[in-house]
C-alpha cells in the first residue's frame, strides 16, 4: 500500500509508528505465509490491524488497476463509464436513457452525459422512442460496434495478464473477503440512516 494508507493505519492506531507498510513489490500479501505478521514484516499484529491493512491494500490497489484501465481505454477514447453504457446499449438495442441508469446503477443525469459523449464520439444514436416522447432509443453505430469489437480481445488480454498467477484458491479466498466486505458496508449503510 501507499504512504498515504500506512498513515491512515497509524492514525487510527492499527499500523507499526515508523513501519514501512508498503505493498509494491511482487509477491507481497499482507498478513500471510507465517500467522499473524504484520504488512511491514516486522512482527505480530492483532487482527484488526492486519484486516484494516487489507483493507487498505484494496483501496490502494483498485486505484492503480483504474488508473491503468484508464490507460488501456485511452487509445479508443473511452472511458469505463462510456464503455459501460456502450455494453448495456450492445447487449440492449434500442435501450432507453432510464434503462442504461438502472443497470448501471447511476443517475439518469449521468447517463445524458456519457450519452452526449458517445454520440459526439458517433458510438451511438439517439431516436425518439415510439413509446415515449420524453424518451430516447439508443442505438450502437457502426463504429460503436466495431470499437467494442476491437477492444474485447484486447481488454480480455489485459485482465488476463493482470490476474496471472492468482491460483483458484487466492481466488476464492478473496471472493470470500469481498463478500465480507461489502456485507459490512451494507450493514454500516443501513446503521447510517437509523
Amino acid at each position: 500500500m501507499d504512504h498515504k494508507h500506512s498513515l491512515l493505519l497509524e492514525h487510527a492506531g492499527l499500523g507499526r509508528p515508523g513501519g514501512d507498510d508498503s505493498d509494491d513489490g511482487p509477491g507481497t500479501n499482507p498478513g500471510t505465509g507465517s500467522g499473524d505478521n504484520s504488512p511491514d514484516g516486522n512482527g505480530p499484529i492483532d487482527k484488526a490491524a492486519q484486516n484494516a491493512a487489507l483493507v487498505m491494500s484494496l483501496l490502494h490497489t483498485a486505484a492503480r488497476i483504474d488508473k491503468a484501465c484508464a490507460a488501456e481505454l485511452a487509445s479508443f477514447d473511452l472511458t469505463e463509464a462510456r464503455l459501460s453504457v456502450m455494453l448495456v446499449v450492445a447487449r440492449e438495442p434500442k435501450a432507453t436513457p432510464a434503462f442504461i441508469a438502472s443497470s448501471l446503477g447511476v443517475t439518469r443525469a449521468a447517463v445524458t452525459g456519457l450519452l452526449d459523449g458517445l454520440e459526439r464520439q458517433e458510438y451511438i444514436t439517439r431516436r425518439d422512442s415510439a413509446n415515449d416522447r420524453r424518451s430516447s432509443a439508443i442505438t450502437l453505430t457502426s463504429a460503436g460496434s466495431a470499437a467494442l469489437d476491437d477492444l474485447a480481445p484486447r481488454y480480455g488480454d489485459w485482465l488476463t495478464a493482470l490476474s496471472a498467477g492468482i491460483t483458484q484458491a487466492d481466488a476464492r479466498a478473496t471472493f470470500t473477503a469481498l463478500g465480507i466486505l461489502q456485507q459490512n458496508l451494507q450493514a454500516l449503510d443501513v446503521e447510517g440512516t437509523r
